[in-house]
């Protein structure tokens, strides 16, 4: 059984955590973490084995390197020599595979970008291989991928897109239910039930769309009628620049992750 050491137990690295152990004894799991309060969380919460970040290195045969960027140029000094011909997952925002093949002095590195959602398993997550990486890690790496969603394998000039679009993108969608919640509330329903109802439009509109692989448009075709309530509706979105305004987001998001890139 191969052994997965992740680096790191905040959000991304408790997602793949949880994610793998639900998927049975396909992997065992190190997990190293600095801070004492996440390292107890691992233990107890997790069932977790937690060890020394050198001892984690030394053991792994994949790591999962899941720290803030700030907290990435001390965890390199420390395991470089260890980590060296290692199999890398970097979690990293930010950061090219270029960075850790470079510095940790493997050809066998994989970039992944998650969103939110991997702690639900839910996750759109993006993978960007090295130049070198082999086949057999590629594949590992889609595996470990589906633990906390669904692998969408971009060339890494592609990054910053998947970034703006489902990294950020999320919090875009957070902002747009909880505008519908208020546009319930402004036409007379109490916060909390119109926040359900919202929350419910989007799990049926999501479970259409993902049922039939058709595009939006034709079903958005299918609600408006002539002179109706959604025609009226979606008239008023695209007047106060809907649309538009999406685009952008997403847009300056990515913009934003490709000035961060290193």
């Amino acid at each position: 059984m191969k052994i997965i050491g992740i680096i790191g137990y905040g959000n991304m690295g408790s997602a793949f955590c949880k994610g793998l152990a639900d998927r049975g004894k396909t992997y065992e799991l190190l997990v190293s973490e600095q801070t004492e309060s996440r390292a107890r969380l691992a233990e107890t919460e997790g069932r977790l084995r937690v060890v020394g970040t050198g001892d984690l290195v030394g053991k792994a045969d994949i790591i999962v390197i899941a720290v803030k960027p700030q907290e990435l140029p001390a965890l390199i000094s420390e395991i470089k020599g260890p980590a060296a011909g290692k199999k890398i997952i970097s979690v990293v925002a930010g950061k090219k595979t270029e960075y850790f093949i470079q510095a940790l002095r493997t050809k066998q590195v994989v970039r992944f970008m998650p969103n939110l959602a991997a702690s639900a398993g839910c996750a759109a997550v993006g993978i960007a291989p090295g130049p070198d990486t082999d086949t057999v890690f590629r594949d590992e790496c889609i595996d470990i991928a589906r633990a906390i969603g669904t692998p969408y394998q971009l060339s890494e000039n592609l990054m910053p897109a998947i970034t703006g679009l489902s990294g950020s993108g999320i919090a875009f969608v957070f902002s747009f239910v909880h505008a519908l919640a208020l546009g319930g509330v402004q036409s007379g329903l109490k916060y909390d039930e119109a926040l359900k109802i919202a929350i419910n439009t989007l799990e049926g509109a999501v479970a259409v769309l993902g049922s039939s692989g058709r595009n939006p448009i034709e079903y958005l075709s299918k609600v408006i009628s002539p002179a109706g309530t959604t025609i009226k509706g979606v008239w008023a979105l695209e007047e106060h620049g809907f649309t538009n305004a999406v685009i952008k987001a997403v847009c300056a998001a990515a913009e934003r992750a490709g000035e961060l890139e290193a």
